[in-house]
């Protein structure tokens, strides 16, 4: 007995191995489709060990959120390649049928099958999961220079990253699936019949035809497609998130419709033009794309959806990020900026003729030994005096303006807004006494307040004096640190008469002496001491910046290629199993006298329609959305701009073409051509 079971499994070992070795290239869309997986798996969820090496703080959390973000993307990922996966099994499983019905006559019972489809799925799981491991270890180092550059750390911090974290998660979720397969392959197993095995080829599906639900289906998916455009360039100003979100489901369900009725318009279309529909093997063709289309067209436009947020993902979520970074070196100049909000109590009298600093000395905080130099500036409000009595007279640049509540125009003393001018190493203003002027952050607030001083002729009353605004007195300065540009104008006033309001906020702004890196971390240990203070380091909003910018676009990348490699494996396995379906097609077209030039030609037209359709609607769908969306993702450059799209699109059509290719190269090999 037991001599017998050890020979049973040295055959079952050396029979997977061949079938292995024989199917290698029905099996090499699956094997790519898993090695990607484990490697983009393996690559995003190192992401922490990665800030861990290059030594980035974290004093807020930010980058926590980030691998939050990034995990929870990976759990989403995971469903979607659980499904491939099943997916691709389950061609697998059809490819193979006449085979099995083999292995039944032969004597093999249904339980020595089911051992044989698990030794071959650990092999093909275990090369997949090695292969993906060592790709996604070098992918990995390539993804933590990234980051350091991103991060200012500088390649000099990068060292060789290796994540046990990542590599486990890999290696349980894989084998997690690989269990799920092989008791799908069981079940399959078990509702087989030797007959339905034996005779498994199998007819075209019959689908009703309806010329007139087909046009009107056609006609509604055109109306959702121009309402989701409409929906995305209207509504993103204001409701970004929003007007894509239902943007996208609304271009979705044009898809689905389009899909479902294209294939009957078109295939009547080509019919009627008979110098077409009767040449070379265009009859055979168009009845083949019809056919496939009808029976298939939801998930062909599932495909083609997944495509176009893939593209878009990618697209925007990069220009989102490229948009976070770009303003980091201007929201905050200074190394630290401390401030205090008075509020009308009794902690406000505290403050009256005490600077920021000497407050906080007397706090214990002593933060003056720190700095190397520092400014105190204290803005004021004044009743009455708010953005939208201020610029009512501006009806054309509305972008900056708030659209859920009015808040007041501050003033600022010109002594104490020189004061941070000369910290930042700018020439100082002159202000006469019945002057003001405007300074600003918010790059889009240039276009208003010129609008602005275009516009008003009256002098304002501050204070109870009247000023007019100075000649070109509009300057672009960030007057505290901040994390995003807030600042669409300060009013600048002689600094009696910025006096006269009402005390608002008291900031020092201070700049580190020494070693920066030393005196942060003493300088914020020393201020945790103090109460009813802010404090907004250059250093937490460079990482919390960073970390908006390595989420928007390390999740967009992620899930893109997560979408596109499953539209890609999806649509290929489908043609792989038609092509395996037309096997005694194209042989009897050979008999009829079709040469095999002409037949790889009708191959090749028909594959290119079926890829490239869906990627045709989804690459529409993805430029009318980026355009939409790229209208309101501030502060990038044209050239920007066009780079991100560019290198969403080309990544996109390298591992579509890879897909194509290996399909076509399939296809012939299944057709004997």
């Amino acid at each position: 007995m037991r001599s017998k079971k050890r020979i049973s499994k040295k055959v079952f070992k050396e029979l997977a191995a061949k079938n292995v070795k024989k199917s290698a290239k029905d099996y090499f869309i699956y094997f790519f489709t898993l090695t990607f997986a484990v490697c983009l798996f393996y690559t995003f969820n190192s992401i922490k060990d990665q800030f861990e090496i290059l030594g980035i703080p974290d004093t807020f959390n930010y980058l926590a959120a980030s691998q939050g973000a990034i995990a929870a993307v990976s759990v989403v990922s995971c469903m979607i390649i659980g499904f491939l996966v099943s997916y691709a099994n389950r061609f697998l499983m059809k490819r193979r049928k006449k085979e099995f019905g083999v292995y039944f006559t032969l004597g093999m019972d249904r339980r020595d099958v089911g051992r044989l489809l698990m030794k071959e799925t650990m092999k093909i799981g275990s090369a997949a999961l090695l292969s993906g491991l060592l790709l996604g270890i070098g992918t990995s180092q390539v993804l933590s220079m990234i980051t350091a550059r991103i991060s200012g750390a500088g390649l000099g911090s990068y060292s060789f990253i290796f994540s046990f974290g990542a590599a486990v998660a890999a290696v349980i979720f894989f084998g997690l699936t690989f269990a799920f397969v092989h008791f799908f392959n069981v079940r399959e197993l078990k509702k087989m019949e030797l007959i339905d095995l034996l005779y498994a080829d199998r007819k075209n599906e019959e689908v009703p035809e309806s010329k007139k639900r087909d046009v009107l289906l056609g006609i509604l998916s055109i109306l959702l497609f121009v309402s989701a455009f409409l929906l995305i360039f209207c509504l993103s100003e204001t409701k970004f998130l929003e007007a894509l979100t239902a943007g996208a489901a609304l271009a979705a369900a044009g898809t689905v419709l389009f899909f479902i009725s294209a294939a009957g318009i078109a295939a009547d279309i080509m019919k009627k033009r008979k110098g077409f529909y009767y040449r070379k093997l265009h009859i055979f063709d168009v009845n083949q794309l019809g056919s496939r289309i009808k029976t298939a067209g939801i998930s062909i436009a599932v495909v083609s959806i997944l495509m176009y947020l893939s593209v878009s993902v990618m697209g925007i979520g990069m220009g989102l990020g490229q948009s976070a970074i770009i303003k980091k070196d201007k929201t905050a100049p200074y190394d630290i900026s401390v401030e205090y909000y008075y509020f009308g109590d009794s902690t406000d009298d505290e403050m009256n003729g005490m600077s920021v600093l000497e407050k906080l000395e007397q706090q214990g905080a002593a933060l003056p030994q720190y700095l190397e130099s520092s400014a105190d500036l204290t803005m004021y409000e004044q009743e009455n005096l708010t953005e939208s009595s201020l610029f009512a007279i501006c009806t054309e640049n509305t972008k900056v303006r708030r659209n859920f509540e009015d808040p007041p125009v501050l003033l600022l003393g010109a002594d104490d807004y020189n004061k941070v001018r000369e910290l930042l190493k700018l020439e100082p203003i002159t202000l006469g006494e019945n002057e003001y002027a405007f300074t600003y952050n918010e790059p889009d607030a240039k276009d208003l307040l010129s609008e602005y001083a275009g516009k008003q002729k009256e002098p304002l009353e501050i204070g109870g004096k009247e000023l007019t605004l100075k000649e070109g007195g509009i300057y672009e300065t960030t007057l505290y640190n901040s994390n995003i540009f807030g600042d669409i104008g300060t009013l600048v006033v002689p600094q009696k008469t910025a006096e006269t309001g009402t005390p608002y906020l008291k900031v020092n702004n201070g700049m580190f002496k020494g070693n920066a890196d030393i005196a942060y971390e003493e300088a914020t240990a020393d201020l945790n001491k103090a109460k009813n203070f802010i404090y907004i380091s250059q250093k937490d909003i460079n990482v919390e910046i960073m970390s908006d910018q390595l989420t928007s676009s390390y999740v967009g990348i992620y899930l893109g290629i997560i979408f596109l490699v499953t539209a890609g494996a999806v649509l290929a396995l489908q043609q792989l199993t038609q092509s395996a379906e037309n096997e005694k097609r194209y042989a009897l077209l050979s008999k009829m006298g079709a040469g095999e030039k002409l037949m790889r030609k009708s191959l090749m037209t028909q594959m290119k329609v079926y890829f490239g359709l869906p990627f045709s609607l989804a690459a529409l769908n993805a430029a009318f959305t980026m355009a939409g969306a790229y209208r309101n993702i501030p502060y990038l450059t044209k050239g920007e701009t066009f780079q991100n799209i560019f290198f969403a699109a080309g990544l996109s059509i390298v591992i579509y073409a890879v897909y194509f290719m290996t399909t076509y190269s399939g296809s012939k090999r299944i057709l004997k051509l």
